[in-house]
C-alpha cells in the first residue's frame, strides 16, 4: 500500500516526468567535448541505467522509512476517514465520559419524577399497660387498670403532578381489651378510614420544589445531549485533523525519500565521472553533502510520521481493557496506519457569509446550550418568584368509623349498687302496699356493635358514622427576604446569560468568518502551489537538458531538484491545509455530524 500511495502521489506529474528527473544526475558541468561525443544511444543507455538505479534505491528508502520504533512494517492497517471516525466514536474515552454524563442526567430526571410515586406506609403496634387508679369511676379494680391493645395503621399518599395538590388515604384499626368495668364491649374492635386533600392556593400552586426539580432535570438531560453532541463534533474534527496530518506526513516522507534517491543517484553518477577524470572530486564531496542533508530531512519526516500516527491512534484505539485485550491493544499500536484517502481540492461553491452565520447560529451546540441554560434560569426565576407569595392551603377531609366487640357479661359497680337499692325499696314498697319502682334502663349495646373484627369493618363500610372537615391554613413569612433575594439573584443570572450568549455569538461570527477566509485562501494556495510545482518540473527538466548539453552545472541541477522537492511539498501542504480548513469550516458551521453521516440519539423526556 505504501508503494501504491507513492504512485498515486506521483500521478500529478506529467507522464514521463519522473524518468526525466532521473535521466542525467551528475554534479558539476561535464566537459563540452565529452558531452558532444556522446551519441543519442549512449544518452539513452545512461538514462536507463540511472532509472534502474533509482528503482533499486527506492525500496531501500521505503525500508528506511518503515524502520520506526514500536511499529512493525509488516503490519499495516488501511483506514478510511469514515472508519477512523467510527473507531473514535466507539473507543474514545472522552466520548464515553460524555455518554455516561448523559445517562447520569437521565437517571437524575427519573429520580426527580419519583416524587409522584405513591408512598405506602404502615405501622403495627402491640401495647400492654397497667395503670394505678384511685377512683372507682376510673373503671379499675383493686386500685389498678390493665389493658392490652393491638393497633395497626396504613397510609397511602400521592402527590398530584398538577397544581401542587396532595391526597392522603389513612386506615386505622385496633383491638383492645381492658379491665375497665364501665366498658360495654370487651374485647373491642375499632376501625377508621379517612381521605385528606390539600391544595395550595397561592404559593406552590403553579410550581413547587418538586416540579422545579423535575423541570431542571429534564433541561439538564437536554443539556447533556447537547454537550455530548458538541464533544462528538470536537472529537470528529480532531480525528479529521490527525488523519490528514498523517496523510501529509506519509506523503511528505515519500517526497523526501524520492529526493534522497535522486541525490544518491547523482552521487553515484558524479563518482563515476570523477573516476573517469571528467569531474572534479569537489563535486563528489558536494553531492555527498547534499545526500546527507536530504537524509536528515527524510529522518525528520519519518519522526513526523510517527508523531502524527501516534496522535491519530490516541484518538482511535481503546484504552485499558475496553473492547480489546492488552495483547490486541499492543498489536494495534504496532500496526502502521495507512490512510486510504488523500487530500483533494473540491469544486464546492463558497457559502455567503450571511448564510454561513445563520447556519452556525442555528446549528452550533453552544447556542443550544445557552438556550437550555436560559430555560433553567427561567425555571429558577419562576420558582423563587412564587416563593415570595404567602402560603394559603385549602384542606378538606372525610372520615368514616366502625365499631364492634363482645358484650361484657358482668355488670358495672354502679348498676350493681343500684340494683341492690332498688330491690330493698321494692321490698319495703310491697310491705307498704305501694307499687314497685321500675329499674333505670342505662341502655343496651346495639346488636350491630356485637361481633368481631369483620363486624367492625362492616359498620365502617355502612358509612353511618362519618366526619367531614373543610378549612384553610395560612403561613406568612414576615419580610420573606430569602425568597426575594433568591429571586433577584435569578434575574441577575439571566442577564449574565444574555451577556455571555452575545459574547459567544460574537466569537462564533469571528470563527466562521476566519474559517471561510481560511478555505478561500487555502484554495488559492493550492492553485498557486500546483502552478508552482508544474513550473518547477519544467525548470528542472530544462536544467537537466542544459546539463546534458553541457550548458549547466551540477550545482544548478541539484538546486532545481531541491526547488522541485520544495514545490511538491508546498503543493501537498496546501492541499492538506485546504482539506483541514474545509473540515474546520464544517465544525464552525456544526455540519460535521451531517457530513460524516453520524446521528446521535436524543432522549425523549
Amino acid at each position: 500500500m505504501f508503494n501504491t500511495l507513492s504512485r498515486e502521489g506521483l500521478a500529478d506529474a506529467p507522464m514521463g516526468t519522473f524518468a526525466k528527473h532521473s535521466g542525467g544526475m551528475g554534479h558539476g558541468r561535464p566537459q563540452a567535448g565529452v558531452r558532444t561525443d556522446l551519441s543519442s544511444g549512449g544518452r539513452m543507455f545512461r538514462t536507463l541505467f540511472i532509472w534502474l538505479l533509482v528503482l533499486g534505491c527506492a525500496p531501500m528508502a521505503l525500508a528506511q522509512q518503515a524502520a520506526r520504533v514500536g511499529v512493525s512494517p509488516e503490519k499495516q492497517m488501511l483506514l478510511t476517514l469514515r472508519e477512523a471516525v467510527t473507531m473514535a466514536l466507539e473507543n474514545n474515552r472522552d466520548i464515553e465520559i460524555e455518554r455516561l454524563n448523559t445517562q447520569l442526567s437521565e437517571f437524575d430526571w427519573r429520580a426527580a419524577k419519583g416524587v409522584y410515586d405513591p408512598s405506602l406506609s404502615s405501622t403495627l403496634l402491640y401495647q400492654r399497660q397497667t395503670l394505678p387508679v384511685a377512683s372507682i369511676l376510673a373503671g379499675g379494680d383493686n386500685g389498678q387498670l390493665q389493658s392490652t391493645d393491638f393497633t395497626g395503621s396504613a397510609t397511602l399518599a400521592k402527590r398530584l403532578p398538577w397544581q401542587g395538590g396532595q391526597v392522603r388515604l389513612n386506615f386505622d384499626h385496633s383491638r383492645g381489651t381492658t379491665q375497665n368495668l364501665f366498658n360495654a364491649l370487651n374485647p373491642q374492635f375499632t376501625s377508621q378510614l379517612s381521605v385528606e386533600f390539600t391544595q395550595p392556593l397561592f404559593r406552590n400552586r403553579k410550581i413547587d420544589a418538586e416540579r422545579r426539580q423535575i423541570r431542571i432535570a429534564s433541561r439538564r438531560m437536554d443539556l447533556s445531549d447537547s454537550q455530548f453532541r458538541q464533544r462528538a463534533v470536537e472529537i470528529i474534527a480532531s480525528v479529521e485533523r490527525a488523519y490528514w496530518d498523517l496523510a501529509f506526513a506519509r506523503r511528505d516522507a515519500e517526497i523526501k525519500s524520492e529526493s534522497v534517491t535522486l541525490a544518491r543517484s547523482q552521487l553515484a553518477h558524479n563518482e563515476r565521472l570523477a573516476a573517469q577524470g571528467t569531474l572534479a572530486p569537489a563535486d563528489v564531496v558536494s553531492a555527498r553533502v547534499e545526500v546527507e542533508r536530504r537524509v536528515d530531512e527524510a529522518e525528520a519526516a519519518l519522526e513526523a510520521i510517527q508523531r502524527a500516527e501516534n496522535a491519530l491512534k490516541a484518538l482511535l484505539l481503546p484504552t485499558g481493557n475496553r473492547g480489546a485485550s492488552p495483547e490486541q491493544t499492543t498489536e494495534q499500536w504496532a500496526a502502521a496506519i495507512v490512510p486510504a484517502e488523500q487530500p483533494q481540492l473540491k469544486n464546492d461553491s463558497v457559502l455567503p457569509v450571511a448564510d454561513a452565520l445563520r447556519l452556525a447560529f442555528s446549528n452550533r451546540p453552544e447556542m443550544e446550550q445557552y438556550r437550555l441554560r436560559k430555560d433553567l434560569n427561567k425555571i429558577d426565576a419562576e420558582y423563587y418568584r412564587d416563593q415570595t407569595k404567602p402560603q394559603v392551603d385549602f384542606i378538606a377531609s372525610y372520615g368514616a368509623y366502625g365499631l364492634a366487640g363482645k358484650a361484657r357479661t358482668a355488670a358495672n359497680p354502679i348498676v350493681e349498687s343500684n340494683q341492690v337499692l332498688f330491690d330493698r325499696i321494692n321490698q319495703l314498697s310491697q310491705a307498704a302496699g305501694l307499687p314497685p319502682l321500675t329499674p333505670i334502663n342505662f341502655g343496651a349495646t346495639p346488636d350491630k356493635f356485637l361481633g368481631g373484627y369483620g363486624q367492625s369493618l362492616n359498620n365502617l363500610l355502612r358509612n353511618d358514622y362519618r366526619t367531614f372537615r373543610v378549612g384553610v391554613s395560612f403561613n406568612f413569612s414576615l419580610g420573606n427576604h430569602t425568597a426575594k433575594a433568591q429571586y433577584g439573584r435569578a434575574l441577575a443570572e439571566g442577564r449574565k446569560l444574555d451577556a455571555e450568549r452575545e459574547r459567544t455569538e460574537h466569537l462564533i461570527e469571528v470563527e466562521v468568518r476566519n474559517a471561510l477566509q481560511a478555505v478561500d485562501t487555502a484554495r488559492r494556495r493550492v492553485e498557486a502551489a500546483t502552478s508552482s510545482r508544474a513550473h518547477a518540473e519544467l525548470q528542472y527538466q530544462s536544467e537537466q537538458r542544459k546539463f546534458d548539453a553541457g550548458q549547466s552545472t551540477n550545482f544548478f541541477v541539484l538546486d532545481r531538484q531541491n526547488a522541485l522537492s520544495a514545490a511538491r511539498g508546498r503543493e501537498l501542504k496546501a492541499l492538506t491545509d485546504y482539506t483541514k480548513a474545509a473540515a474546520e469550516l464544517q465544525r464552525a458551521l456544526s455540519l460535521t455530524l451531517v457530513n460524516n453521516n453520524v446521528a446521535l440519539a436524543k432522549h425523549n423526556n
